[in-house]
């Protein structure tokens, strides 16, 4: 009797595991392509803010760039339509973006506002590609 008792905790532990394991976040490096181009010139200065690799938990995608340059990010849910990504502030003073996409293995439309004051604002047309 104890043994079954203990083979069916067990048994439930791993089912319990298995089905955890696909939720967690996992951490996954990209960069951005300016206009979709992998060539662009603008690539390596929109890069330049990336501060750390994205987390992406099933269909959930966090990014964080670097600084509070940023009014607002767009992006493409996996079906073409853009919807605003949440915002927050990171202890660092990091700007960090969480928004869903339906198949966030593939590359991901966003759109960019960026806001330098005295500088430039502009919304800048990019695409998250895996590394």
């Amino acid at each position: 009797m104890m043994k079954k008792a203990f083979s069916m905790m067990m048994l439930v532990f791993v089912l319990a595991l298995a089905i955890a394991v696909p939720a967690s976040a996992a951490s996954k490096s990209y960069q951005f392509y300016y206009n979709g181009n992998a060539s662009s010139p603008y690539n390596s200065h929109v890069n330049a803010f990336i501060a750390g690799d994205a987390d992406v938990t099933g269909t959930t995608v966090t990014i964080t760039l670097a600084g509070e340059y940023y009014d607002f990010l767009n992006a493409d849910n996996g079906s073409g339509t853009f919807v605003a990504a949440d915002q927050d502030v990171d202890a660092n003073g990091n700007t960090v973006f969480t928004f869903t996409n339906s198949n966030p293995t593939s590359d991901i439309n966003v759109q960019l506002n960026v806001q330098v004051p005295g500088q430039h604002a502009a919304t800048y047309p990019l695409t998250i590609h895996w590394n």
